[in-house]
C-alpha cells in the first residue's frame, strides 16, 4: 500500500544536541529518543528514525506524541518498501496512530495520521473515505486549517478535484501566507485543466517561499508539454 508521507502533520522538528565526546550508543531517555527520531527523519535516515521512535514508546508509553512520531516514521519508511513490505507495516503504523489518540483523543497528529491511513489504504486493508472524513471532522474541530486540508486530501483521493480546490481555498483564506496551501490550490487547478490559474498559484507560492521545491517542480511540469511539442 502506497501511503502518503505524513511529514506535513508534524510540528517543527527539534534537533538534539549531542555533547562532544559522547558515545555513539543510543540515548535511553524517552524524550531524547523521541527528538532524535525526529532529527533522523528530517535527515532521511528513516530506518533509524523508526527504531528510535519504537524505543521512545517502550521507554515511556504514556506520551501520545511518541506514538504519532512512530506512525509518521513508519509512513515515510513505507515509501521505501515494496508492496508486500508496505502491507506488513501498514497495520503497525495504524496501531501507532490509534494508540496516540487513545492516550489523547485530541492529539491532532494522530488524528491526521488515521485520516490519511483510511484515505489511502485499499478497501481490503480497511480503507474508507467515509472513515477518513470522520477523523478529518475531529481534526477540523480542533484546527480548522488542518481540518480543511484533510477534507481536501480526501476529496482529491476520491478524484473530486473541484471539491478539493474548494477546501484548499477555504483553508488558504484562514492562512493566506501558506506556501503549501497556495501550491495545493495550484495542483488542483492544474488537475482541472486551468493551467494559467495554476501557474499563477505556483508563482504566488514561490513569492511566499522562493525555495519551495514543490512549486518549482509544478511549474516545470506545466511547461513540459509545450517543451515536448516544440
Amino acid at each position: 500500500m502506497k501511503t502518503k508521507s505524513l511529514l506535513a502533520a508534524c510540528a517543527a522538528l527539534v534537533l538534539v544536541t549531542i555533547a562532544v565526546g559522547q558515545s555513539a550508543a543510543a540515548p535511553t531517555d524517552a524524550a531524547a529518543l523521541h527528538k532524535l527520531s525526529q532529527e533522523r527523519l528530517q535527515q532521511k535516515s528513516t530506518k533509524e528514525a523508526v527504531e528510535l521512535a519504537e524505543q521512545a514508546t517502550q521507554a515511556d508509553a504514556t506520551k501520545p506524541e511518541y506514538f504519532s512520531q512512530l506512525g509518521i516514521a513508519l509512513s515515510v519508511r513505507m515509501g521505501e518498501m515494496n508492496f508486500m513490505q508496505q502491507a506488513m507495516v501498514a497495520g503497525k503504523m495504524r496501531k501507532a496512530f490509534e494508540k496516540s489518540i487513545a492516550l489523547d483523543p485530541k492529539h491532532v497528529a494522530g488524528l491526521i495520521g488515521l485520516a490519511r491511513y483510511y484515505a489511502n489504504a485499499p478497501e481490503i486493508a480497511g480503507g474508507s473515505l467515509e472513515k477518513a472524513r470522520e477523523f478529518a471532522d475531529r481534526v477540523h474541530a480542533l484546527n480548522p486549517v488542518l481540518g480543511l486540508a484533510e477534507y481536501a486530501n480526501i476529496a482529491e483521493k476520491g478524484e473530486d478535484y473541484a471539491g478539493a480546490l474548494a477546501h484548499f481555498e477555504a483553508a488558504l483564506k484562514l492562512k493566506p501566507d501558506s506556501a503549501n496551501l497556495t501550491n495545493a490550490c495550484g495542483r488542483m487547478l492544474a488537475k482541472l485543466g486551468k493551467k494559467d490559474e495554476a501557474r499563477a498559484r505556483f508563482e504566488a507560492a514561490l513569492k511566499i517561499n522562493p525555495e519551495f521545491e514543490a512549486a518549482k517542480k509544478a511549474l516545470a511540469a506545466l511547461d513540459a508539454p509545450a517543451a515536448t511539442n516544440s
